[in-house]
């Protein structure tokens, strides 16, 4: 019997924000999304939106990928399989007409996932042609 390696997620956050970050980060502790979410705060509010709580066997992925197709894109991740400890996040670039609009080229997209922490996530591009 094979096993079944996709892994269900749900989408968290999505926002647009020039800010130094690796294309992805993995967040387990409160903390740590502490951290991150008061670096994604919009200073020009004067209230930060509830920082989400992280439940058992739960953890976040921060992804920021470099795009290629459009200057002024978005994600859309289509499917995330686990290979052995290492998690392999499938996803496309979409147009996304706002941030054309307002000229962000910097799209992040926070996952919650269930399950083992991974040593490691590769993004991997569906409708980009690697050279």
């Amino acid at each position: 019997m094979m096993q079944d390696n996709f892994v269900g997620f749900s989408e968290e956050k999505r926002l647009n924000k020039d800010i130094d970050l690796k294309e992805f980060v993995i967040l387990t502790t409160f903390n740590q999304t502490l951290d991150i979410y008061s670096k994604l705060n919009d200073k020009k509010f004067s209230r930060s939106e509830p920082i989400p709580t992280l439940f058992d066997d739960e953890f976040f992925i921060l992804l920021k990928p470099r795009l290629k197709m459009f200057k002024y894109g978005d994600i859309d991740v289509v499917k995330i399989e686990k290979e052995k400890s290492v998690l392999n996040v499938y996803y496309t670039e979409i147009k996304n007409e706002e941030y054309l609009l307002n000229k962000q080229k910097n799209p992040i997209l926070i996952l919650r996932l269930k399950g083992d922490v991974p040593s490691n996530v590769n993004l991997i591009p569906l409708n980009i042609k690697l050279k």
